[in-house]
């Protein structure tokens, strides 16, 4: 909503498109929905029928006047009350249409729970959806009494915490927080949501399709689709960590006959996996691929908790599959260690994990010259690993975000930076 809107224009203008279909329906047709209007005469609904009238008479369009319904309202209040219900029940709003109705709303005075009212939510739901929402907040706000009353801005987030490793966490924790952000409940909630608004920030960046450096390539899509021109038999190992909820394991399916059509023969997928769908996810890729073994990656630190089983796990599965019958190339060491605790960094991505069990898989399944690729790329950890042995790389991911992180490792690490953000995945709950 830019420029100085009429005072019952709640919602943002219609999308020209819209705008457009509308204006020939009344060009045909005439105005057939009245136009509300207040006891001095003051459009309450209709603004958009009424400009399209306006310049179908402007242009020579000849189209009989439009009909109206006046009204007497007892309040503003009322009016800007009857104003939402009338065009909500024509929009279909999503959140984010609604966030910005909201701060629309706040910045004309109203209270939050004026606008829970007029929105159909509690006033709670209203403050959260505002946070973040530059210069939302007027001093004076109008009440469901008409009155106004000063405004109620939300304390700075604050956290406590023991210790001064855990206060540095937390300087940086709420240094990444979003503008307006209530206080969060814990330091690693804390973390978790700087890192959302890291990633939110990353993904409204525009990301190329294709990203490259001297032995990498990052693109942007999905993996099906990304990753289509990989000719046959031409990847020497596929090592990645796809997502542990129901989506990711409904795509191991299409990574394993992806797998079986790039794969040389003999050569090894390595995929992270969670348990919780674990004979799920073996028959998914057992369908295109054959079985090999099953790897573990031991993660010290904090237990991860499977809330659902009530299970504390510190190890997380790889599952290795083959390209036909499997044909060693060495010894294979099923297991490793991952190093550090487990803690993110608040740039980090939500899963990413340590570079050492990725350098140690990539190193153990091919040799250097290589081409390892990973249709998951996440936070580039297989990227970073291949760069620290002399392997070809080539990853994607369907996140911009994550394409986004991972092409800056990437160029970092390249730069002789060390690659920092090197931590454990959780398993959903």
């Amino acid at each position: 909503m830019t420029g100085s809107p009429e005072p019952y224009q709640l919602l943002p203008e219609l999308p020209p498109e819209a705008f457009a279909s509308l204006k020939a329906d009344i060009a045909a047709r005439g105005v057939l929905v009245p136009v509300e209007v207040d006891e001095a005469g003051a459009i309450v609904d209709g603004h958009h029928r009424v400009r399209a009238w306006s310049e179908l008479r402007a242009e020579g369009v000849r189209v009989p006047d439009y009909p109206r319904v006046v009204r007497r309202f007892a309040s503003e209040q009322e009016k800007f009350t009857h104003a939402l219900r009338l065009n909500l029940t024509r929009r279909h709003l999503d959140q984010a249409g609604r966030r910005v109705l909201a701060g629309e709303l706040r910045r004309r005075g109203l209270s939050l729970r004026v606008i829970g009212d007029a929105l159909g939510i509690d006033a709670s739901t209203v403050g959260r959806s505002l946070q973040g929402v530059a210069d939302a907040t007027p001093e004076l706000v109008r009440g469901r009494d008409g009155k106004r009353y000063p405004a109620r801005r939300p304390e700075a987030p604050a956290l406590f915490v023991q210790g001064g490793r855990d206060e540095k966490r937390a300087l940086a924790a709420l240094a990444a927080l979003p503008e307006g952000a209530r206080s969060p409940s814990n330091l690693l909630r804390a973390e978790e949501r700087a890192r959302s608004a890291a990633l939110a920030r990353r993904r409204a960046e525009q990301v190329p399709p294709r990203s490259t450096g001297r032995a990498w390539e990052v693109r942007s899509g999905d993996f099906r689709e990304v990753l289509g021109d990989l000719p046959d038999h031409s990847v020497d190992a596929i090592v990645t960590d796809p997502p542990y909820n129901a989506a990711g394991v409904a795509l191991l399916d299409d990574l394993g006959a992806f797998a079986a059509r790039v794969l040389k023969p003999g050569r090894l997928l390595a995929c992270y996996v969670g348990k919780l769908a674990f004979d799920d996810e073996i028959a998914a890729l057992g369908r295109h691929l054959s079985w090999v073994w099953c790897g573990a990656v031991f993660l010290p630190g904090r237990h991860v908790q499977i809330r659902s089983r009530m299970i504390r796990t510190r190890w997380r599965p790889v599952l290795l599959f083959s390209k036909g019958p499997y044909e060693p190339r060495g010894w294979l060491l099923d297991s490793t260690t991952s190093e550090g605790r487990g803690e993110k960094g608040v740039e980090d991505h939500h899963w990413q994990q340590t570079t050492g069990p990725f350098v140690r898989w990539v190193e153990q399944l091919t040799r250097p010259g290589e081409l390892v690729v990973d249709p998951f790329v996440g936070g580039g950890t297989t990227g970073l690993a291949c760069l620290c042995t002399g392997r070809r790389f080539v990853g994607s991911d369907l996140d911009k975000g994550a394409v986004s992180l991972t092409v800056e490792r990437l160029e970092a690490a390249e730069g002789g930076e060390r690659p920092g953000g090197e931590h454990e995945k959780d398993e959903p709950a």
